[in-house]
């Protein structure tokens, strides 16, 4: 470990330029997509937070989003989208923060506007804010008001009072979320507050890393400690806060929350966590298939998930012996990696049963067994 290291990113929570190296992470991104694929897992010399140093600017990252159109088009949890499994996490939600009929609702990140529909579904007043423009478009297509940005719900809606900020899952996907937090803090102040950010404790084990859960996307790594640090620095005053589950088809992925009220006079300090507590990951282990197939049938993959992508850019023998990728998305279809083209799912009934197919772990799991029975498969399937 690296203890002179000097990051490019400051701390997310204490803003300290100075870290400890826990490892290093690579994805094998799209081909189209002008951003790096490595990180680097830091812990902050200043407060322990564990977060992720990165060589791309906040301007490429919001690119990055922007022409995502995976969100748009998925239906599981995170995305915005009705699904029933969706539907109950919503409900989870407004339940815990019991707004009133004629109090505004903001969902920061909306992705689809599921969350709006399900407020409105229960006679709430709700809007959104979306950077993503093929989500965004999807939510206004059905009807939902919905902002590219904070400056333009404030622009348009100069006099609307926020009495409810919704983030879920948002702070970290954030190069700055306190900034984000901070001018929340100021334009929406006294303003109820929901925060959902997965639990890192829950992940990031000090003799297990549940790689499934490292996503590309994902730049921050909140213990309970670092989400109170980082809502005392904003001047939320915290409420409640509570570890409960994502969804309940995604029960295995720990969440912390908080329900908190913003303020415009913000604290310039928190209560810091150490550095050195106790259940800190030491150093990051080296990703890894169990099981991997040691003989040289020819290796096809199905899921092209940033689970997958972590696993393509970190094991230079998985690649080397892969001929196809395979995705049901169509926002991923006909996109490459590394020059290999993702494929239609139902193309994997073409394949000989000389191929193993490698399936990425994911909450789609149960439904892409049934389909690979329906399709006839009958080469080996290893689930990694």
């Amino acid at each position: 470990m690296d203890r002179d290291y000097i990051p490019l990113r400051a701390c997310p929570v204490c803003e300290v330029r100075s870290g400890t190296v826990l490892g290093q992470l690579t994805y094998a991104l799209f081909d189209d997509l002008e951003i790096p694929g490595t990180k680097t897992l830091l812990r902050c010399g200043g407060c322990g937070m564990m977060y992720d140093d990165v060589a791309f600017s906040e301007e490429q990252l919001n690119e990055y989003y922007r022409r995502n159109e995976h969100y748009a088009v998925s239906n599981i949890g995170g995305t915005g989208s009705l699904s029933d499994d969706n539907c109950a996490r919503y409900d989870r939600i407004l339940d815990s923060l019991r707004p009133l009929s004629d109090e505004l609702i903001l969902d920061f990140g909306c992705g689809q506007g599921g969350f709006i529909s399900r407020c409105l579904h229960r006679g709430f007043r709700a809007v959104g804010i979306e950077p993503t423009a093929r989500s965004r478009a999807a939510a206004r297509e059905a009807g939902l008001t919905v902002y590219e940005s904070w400056n333009a719900l404030i622009t348009q809606n100069p006099l609307s009072k926020m009495h409810i900020v919704v983030l879920s899952h948002v702070l970290e996907h954030l190069m700055h979320p306190r900034a984000l937090l901070q001018e929340l803090s100021e334009y929406a102040h006294d303003a109820m507050v929901y925060v959902e950010v997965p639990d890192a404790d829950s992940y990031l084990l000090p003799k297990e890393v549940l790689w499934q859960e490292m996503y590309f996307e994902h730049l921050s790594h909140f213990r309970k400690q670092n989400i109170a640090d980082l809502a005392g620095r904003c001047g939320i005053t915290i409420i409640t806060e509570e570890k409960i589950s994502f969804s309940a088809l995604q029960k295995g992925i720990q969440c912390r929350s908080l329900i908190g009220r913003l303020s415009a006079n913000r604290k310039s300090t928190g209560a810091s966590a150490s550095p050195g507590s106790e259940h800190n990951l030491v150093s990051l282990p080296a990703v890894s298939i169990e099981s991997f197939p040691k003989d040289g049938c020819p290796l096809s993959l199905w899921g092209v998930s940033q689970y997958a992508m972590l696993l393509l850019g970190s094991c230079p023998e998985l690649f080397s012996r892969l001929h196809h990728l395979f995705d049901a998305s169509p926002a991923k279809i006909g996109r490459s990696i590394r020059g290999m083209l993702v494929e239609p799912s139902d193309k994997i009934s073409s394949l000989s049963d000389e191929y193993i197919l490698l399936i990425p772990r994911s909450p789609s799991l149960v439904q892409m067994r049934s389909q690979l029975q329906k399709m006839g498969f009958k080469g080996q399937v290893f689930y990694v």
